[in-house]
Formats: structure tokens, C-alpha cells, sequence
């Protein structure tokens, strides 16, 4: 313990300005997951009415008066703010919602939507492949990784994919970026092999429960490079940033390639040189036999999907965990920045 105190301190010693600022931002990150950490986001909260909602584009062009929907998501941000836009463009195009948002993780969510539980949520397509198609090596090409997935989760399991988004999310790698000796050179996954050599002390990892499930055997596999059991620190999603950018207790953490937090907390995302992590297009998931019921269904989620860009998941992302907005909040100035619902 005294020795890990002492490389602390002499860490702390070197870092810079830049890293009190980025401090700083990750305190107010913190508050931002203080506010909106808890709970679904019921579409419900946001100061909206139902005149607004039917103002724009969606009342204009769909019809599902009468039909009922339950909308589910995983409990992240950005999967929290598709719901929330999923549920509001629902009610736009005349149907009713129930809030079936913040599921913990793809298992939890999927079962629930094959048990009947929801009727829908957003799902990414590499998970799809390798978790509930089981497939260990991901397909080369987002366009052609998400066409794969697609035809044979429907052939498979009667789940239809629709959309896709135009952003790609994907699991990262990340470290601080105003680091200074050998930990400055980690530019690709690749390097980690020669820090650790160097470094065993520093080999810490933070990451959810999900991804280190999910990847950690994979990636040290992939990459041969082996972070120590008592030096891996499993947490919430979101003190992963906080945590690697002060620098403790690790030094690399998971993160999402479209979450804001990268940038805010000057965070950089260490090249994954060898493709292990696969790019994910969102697309809205589906029973077959919901579509067959419903097949407005397909034309709204690709009216949404050709809007939901990079950038754009970045912004909204950033709107709740940057600025302590709620994801009802961050979906709706969506919705109303494209004219899908009444605008202010």
C-alpha cells in the first residue's frame, strides 16, 4: 500500500495545470450523473404537450392511432435518449407508450423483449452477432457487419432490425491524455504489451460489468497483454472517465467512442490497431410479429436512424451527462431540431 501511495503521489506531482481543469470537469460530470444517474426516463418528465407533439413531421406522414407500445432500453445514457425519442415519436404518430427504460444490461433487455415484456428497443449490431448470435470473430465492415446481423437474428429468432442509425458506437480503450513518460507513447492497443513489461504496476483497467464480461478475456487475448485480477476495478459506466482521467485507480478504462465525456475530460482513445471491437450501428429491434401488425414501424425508425448521426449522438450524449439535462430533455430537442415534432 505505502508503494502505491508513493507512485500516486509522484503521478500527481507531474501532472499539470490541464489536469486540476480536467478535474474540475470531472466533478461537474459527477453532478451530471447525480441528476440523471436513476431510474427510466419515462418520457413524461420534459415540459412537452400533446399539440407540440403532434406539430411535426411524424403526425404529418404516420398513423398508429390506437396501437400500444412498450419501449425498452439499457440503462446508459445514450440508450436511455433513443428510448426517450423512440416514445415520443410513438405518441407523435398517435399511438401510447409505456416506459420500459434503464434495463440493466443486453441480456436483461433482450429477454425482454423475446419474453414479450417490451415490444421494442435500440439495439448495436455487433452485439447482436456475437452475444445472441453467438459468433466469436465480428464481420469487417459496419454496413456489412449490421446486414448480417439483421438477416439472420430474423431468420434465427423472428427479431427484426430497424434503421440502421448513421453513428456507429463501439467499446474503446481510453487513458488521460496530459500524461507524460512511456504512458504518453501508448498510442495503439499494441503498445500495452511493451508499458506492461515495463509498467506491471500501472496495468489498472476500469470498466462496467458488462464489458469486462464481454471483452476483457478477449482483448487481452487479442492483443497478449494481461491486466492482473486485483488491478481490474469494475464500476459504473460513467466513473470510468472520472476515474481514468485523475488517474485513479486506473490508468486505462472502457469507454464509448460517442460519449462526450472524451473530449470534456481530455481523454484519449488508444488506437485499436488490431480491430478487436466491432462497429456497432444502432437500429431499432423488433418482434416480427410486431412489424407484421405495425409495418409504419420500419419507415419512422429509418426516418429517425438517417438523422441520428455521430456528431449528433455526441451532442445529445453530452447534453445529459456534460450539462445535467434529463434524456427526455436531449430527445426532444432532437425530435424538434428536424421538425419530427412541434418546435419552440
Amino acid at each position: 500500500m505505502l508503494r502505491r501511495a508513493r507512485k500516486t503521489v509522484r503521478r500527481a506531482a507531474r501532472r499539470t495545470v490541464g489536469r486540476n481543469h480536467r478535474c474540475l470537469a470531472a466533478v461537474l460530470a459527477l453532478t451530471a450523473l447525480a441528476v440523471t444517474g436513476c431510474g427510466g426516463s419515462a418520457a413524461q418528465g420534459a415540459d412537452v404537450t400533446a399539440k407540440e407533439l403532434r406539430g411535426g413531421s411524424l403526425a404529418e406522414d404516420f398513423d398508429l392511432s390506437g396501437a400500444r407500445f412498450t419501449v425498452g432500453s439499457k440503462e446508459f445514457t445514450e440508450q436511455k435518449i433513443l428510448g426517450s425519442i423512440t416514445q415520443y415519436a410513438l405518441r407523435a404518430a398517435g399511438a401510447r407508450t409505456k416506459d420500459q427504460t434503464g434495463l440493466s444490461g443486453s441480456t436483461i433487455v433482450r429477454g425482454a423483449l423475446e419474453g414479450r415484456e417490451i415490444d421494442m428497443y435500440w439495439e448495436y449490431s455487433g452485439t447482436g452477432w456475437t452475444q445472441y448470435l453467438g459468433h466469436d470473430r465480428p464481420v469487417e465492415g459496419a454496413r456489412e457487419q449490421f446486414r448480417r446481423t439483421a438477416t439472420e437474428d430474423r431468420e434465427k429468432n423472428g427479431v427484426v432490425w430497424l434503421g440502421p442509425t448513421r453513428f456507429g458506437n463501439q467499446y474503446a480503450i481510453a487513458r488521460a491524455s496530459d500524461v507524460t513518460g512511456d504512458l504518453a507513447d501508448v498510442d495503439e492497443l499494441s503498445d500495452l504489451r511493451r508499458y506492461g513489461a515495463a509498467h506491471p504496476e500501472e496495468m489498472t483497467l476500469c470498466g462496467a460489468a458488462e464489458f469486462l464480461d464481454r471483452e476483457l478475456r478477449a482483448i487481452q487475448k487479442t492483443y497478449d497483454v494481461g491486466f492482473p485480477a486485483p488491478q481490474v476495478y469494475q464500476n459504473a459506466l460513467a466513473l470510468n472517465y472520472v476515474n481514468v482521467a485523475k488517474g485513479s485507480p486506473c490508468t486505462f478504462a472502457e469507454v464509448f467512442t460517442t460519449d462526450a465525456r472524451i473530449e470534456s475530460l481530455d481523454l484519449t482513445v488508444v488506437k485499436d490497431d488490431r480491430y478487436h471491437f466491432t462497429t456497432e450501428l444502432a437500429a431499432l429491434t423488433v418482434r416480427e410479429e410486431t412489424l407484421k401488425k405495425h409495418p409504419e414501424l420500419e419507415q419512422l425508425a429509418q426516418r429517425l436512424g438517417e438523422k441520428l448521426t455521430e456528431d449528433t449522438m455526441i451532442e445529445l450524449n453530452g447534453m445529459v451527462d456534460l450539462e445535467g439535462r434529463s434524456p427526455d430533455e436531449a430527445a426532444l430537442h432532437f425530435l424538434r431540431k428536424h421538425g419530427f415534432v412541434g418546435g419552440r
